[in-house]
């Protein structure tokens, strides 16, 4: 069984009779290729779920909906096993600009694993963007 990259972030698993594809995430990668331990890449997933705020939390603060359209779509979420993103739509609470304005501020404030590991002193700089550029332009990879 070889396990051979697809694209940056994608694997495909070959075996008989067919394929799957297999999502590798950055944090992922740098813990399969001796970049950080796992210990060190699970302090940091733990950091920046602390200090990311959720879509539902970023669209409240934002002043994107209002409490009464928080609460109808978390109901929605939780009944429906969803995403809020989904539930917002779903409901029509918003319109297409506005999903777009609340995932644009999403994308502003979310702290990024590799930012944070250079902040906690886990990698350098130069180690992170080497380790990013690798990420993104390996073309394949097998492991046995």
């Amino acid at each position: 069984m070889i396990i051979r990259g697809q694209a940056a972030t994608s694997f495909r698993l070959e075996a008989t009779g067919g394929s799957m594809e297999i999502h590798i995430l950055f944090g992922r990668f740098l813990v399969r290729n001796n970049r950080i331990s796992e210990d060190e890449l699970f302090e940091a997933t733990r950091v920046q779920s602390e200090l990311n705020h959720s879509y539902a939390l970023s669209a409240l603060e934002g002043d994107f909906i209002s409490v009464d359209d928080l609460k109808k779509g978390l109901n929605l979420q939780r009944e429906k096993a969803i995403t809020f993103r989904d539930a917002l739509i779903e409901l029509k609470i918003v319109e297409s600009e506005v999903i777009q304005k609340i995932d644009s501020a999403m994308k502003e404030k979310r702290i990024k694993l590799g930012e944070l590991l250079v902040k906690r002193n886990i990698m350098t700089r130069e180690e992170l963007d080497n380790s990013l550029n690798e990420f993104k332009e390996k073309g394949t990879m097998e492991f046995v």
